[in-house]
């Protein structure tokens, strides 16, 4: 159940005003149908600003053999966004004073270890409490993870195996995300609640949020109505480029995880409806009252607060967590200043969905944002690349250096990252690292005298140096 990271919170700027909803909704479907058409997106989008909904459909197969529709109403599995109930869960707990933040695991933990006593509920919250990560251990999605993780128990053993282990750094002096901290939250949350974790957070938080295609797995098989998690092997450029539609008989089903209780981390379900619900809970009233939607805001050590990342994004404050399982990806951001939010659920692992979320936001923002590349790869002689290979000089000063490299041709930032380029002529190409593309122009002389590598919807131009 991974997440993103995020940055420390800024000071805050006047936002540019936003695109009229009719135009949004527009190049929103515009750009979905297409990434879809590809085979690069099956799931659904809402765009919400305040109480009116902007756009909302879904795309691609909730089943692919059964054909059945992914549509808004569709429950998908939400990984790691579920670590915001958690932590609400506990905030409520301790608003009726049945724990304290300050808490000791020791006071909730039977037989804690010594290394855990010092460590906090409020840590726990906010991953800062040093418990190593069950997930970096076992690689998800790799065949030892899916052994592990498909047994019935796995999440009390999670918690055993993690009793034996030293902590990464002392208890409140550090962050390091820790899905194991949030599965002891979950644990702590039973105990202080005196009921399992699934019955209380359906009854005081998704009930009264009016979130009733949402629930938390016990353990036991997955609700029917799921949509089914898919992933694909490592299929050649030249088909994923040209497109590939998701009825192809490429994708391959993966097994819903058990998830058994208390899985704090990542156990629940829900639609982008039920999210937006939640979303609107997030603004402040009967539920969760303004103070406290301030204080599950408020950042701690790498902008963490009780659930979410807050960060700068898009010249705004940005509050957002991300979830990945194998076969389920999916994303929630809300703009505060603006009253936006935007939720993506995809049930295709392979979905680059941190780009479409990138994407979708700056089509709601108003800011620059690209069609999904597409195009016919081809195979260069080494006499068509060499005209290409050189240094060039970027706008911010640093050197790109292309080269041939025996296999392809690539594009190496001075100090930051070296890029793959995947031929479409001799002077186009795709660029993976940034979903975008890179554009050669040529000299009289026949050699290139300046690179435009197009990501993100920026260009980032650099001229060849003598």
């Amino acid at each position: 159940m991974l997440a993103c990271l995020a940055f420390a919170l800024f000071a805050a700027v006047p936002a540019p005003e936003l695109p009229d909803a009719d135009s949004i909704a527009a190049r929103a479907g515009r750009y979905l149908s297409a990434r879809t058409a590809l085979g690069r997106f099956s799931g659904a989008v809402l765009i919400a600003r305040g109480d009116r909904v902007i756009f909302r459909k879904g795309y691609g197969f909730a089943d692919v053999e059964a054909r059945t529709p992914f549509t808004p109403e569709t429950p998908q599995e939400i990984a790691s966004i579920s670590k915001m109930f958690t932590a609400m869960a506990a905030l409520k707990l301790r608003d009726r004073g049945r724990l304290r933040l300050e808490d000791s695991l020791a006071q909730w933990v039977p037989d804690c270890p010594a290394a855990w006593r010092p460590i906090t509920v409020q840590q726990l919250m906010r991953h800062t409490s040093g418990i190593p990560d069950y997930e970096e251990a076992l690689e998800i999605g790799s065949p030892r993870y899916m052994e592990f993780m498909l047994s019935r128990d796995a999440t009390r053993r999670i918690i055993e195996e993690a009793r034996a282990k030293p902590l990464d750094f002392p208890p409140g002096t550090k962050f390091h995300y820790s899905n194991t901290g949030y599965n002891l939250l979950a644990l702590v949350i039973e105990r202080a609640a005196k009921e399992s974790f699934p019955k209380f957070m359906t009854r005081e938080l998704l009930k009264p949020a009016g979130m009733t295609h949402s629930g938390v797995r016990d353990g036991g098989e997955a609700p029917k109505s799921l949509a089914q998690g898919y992933t694909h092997g490592d299929l050649p450029w030249p088909r994923l480029l040209a497109g590939i539609p998701l009825t192809e008989g490429h994708l391959k089903g993966v097994a819903h995880l058990p998830l058994s209780p208390p899985a704090g981390d990542g156990g629940m379900y829900a639609t982008v409806d039920d999210l937006l619900r939640w979303s609107r809970v997030l603004d402040g009233g009967a539920l969760v009252p303004a103070a406290e939607v301030a204080e599950v805001f408020t950042p701690g050590l790498d902008g963490y607060g009780y659930g979410w990342f807050i960060g700068p994004a898009f010249e705004r404050t940005r509050y957002r967590h991300n979830g990945i399982l194998p076969g389920h990806v999916s994303d929630f951001v809300k703009f505060p200043a603006d009253s936006i939010t935007i939720i993506t659920l995809s049930n295709l692992d392979r979905t680059r969905l941190d780009r479409i979320m990138r994407d979708v936001t700056a089509i709601t923002l108003g800011t620059s944002w690209d069609m999904p590349v597409q195009g016919t790869v081809v195979t260069l002689t080494p006499d068509q690349v060499a005209p290409l290979e050189g240094v060039y000089r970027m706008g911010d000063g640093k050197s790109l250096t292309v080269k041939n490299d025996g296999e392809m041709v690539s594009a190496a930032l001075e100090g930051r990252y070296t890029a793959g380029l995947i031929a479409f002529s001799p002077t186009e190409f795709y660029m993976p690292l940034g979903d975008g593309r890179a554009t050669f122009t040529l000299g009289a002389d026949g050699k290139a005298t300046r690179v435009n590598l197009r990501y993100g919807g920026e260009d980032h131009v650099g001229e060849r140096t003598p």
